[in-house]
């Protein structure tokens, strides 16, 4: 039986190479079309929302829709790339491919968009050196106006900032998307 944790961080892997997180059926769509266009085969959008469990569907996947996923992320087949985690497993460091946005690349204005699971969705204006202001936010505990330092945003990772200050508080350290991770692109 395969483990659970193992198609978790595949699913982790692919929605990393994919540059989004899988939330809505257009995103299984552009999935199942890069996997028939790449590898000539084709995995059906009702699988791959079943293996992500979305809308609450129950995944038991078959090894044929785990060792394409493998493939499309690179590893010979699931086994392989079931190794490669193993390997990882103890490790207290690690070096990563992401996606990464530093605010030294950033102009004073610029906006980007943050968005986390289960429907988080913020937008955020940079104001020069690392400091931020709120938008736009919905369904979070952030609010319009707040402002915040951040100086790393990195794809499909949580995002910690610091001397938040929302609703006139002191300024606070606050962390979004701490188990999924945070999918960010600039706008």
């Amino acid at each position: 039986m395969v483990k659970e944790e193992s198609i978790k961080a595949l699913c982790k892997a692919i929605e990393d190479m994919m540059g989004f997180q899988m939330a809505t059926p257009r995103n299984f769509e552009m999935l199942s079309e890069k996997i028939f266009s790449q590898q000539h085969v084709t995995l059906s959008v009702s699988t791959l929302k079943r293996l992500w469990g979305y809308a609450g569907l129950e995944a038991n996947p078959r090894i044929y829709t785990l060792d394409t996923l493998a493939q499309l992320a690179g590893f010979k087949n699931f086994s392989a790339f079931d190794a490669s985690l193993k390997q990882t497993i103890g490790q207290q460091s690690l070096l990563f491919l992401s996606n990464a946005i530093t605010t030294n690349i950033l102009e004073t204005g610029q906006r980007l968009l943050l968005t986390w699971h289960p429907d988080r969705r913020c937008i955020i204006e940079h104001l020069g050196n690392g400091r931020f202001k709120v938008v736009e936010a919905e369904n979070t505990k952030l609010s319009v106006g707040d402002t915040f330092e951040c100086h790393l945003f990195i794809n499909h990772e949580p995002l910690y900032i610091d001397r938040l200050v929302h609703n006139g508080m002191p300024p606070l350290s606050y962390v979004a998307g701490r188990r999924d991770g945070v999918s960010v692109r600039k706008l």
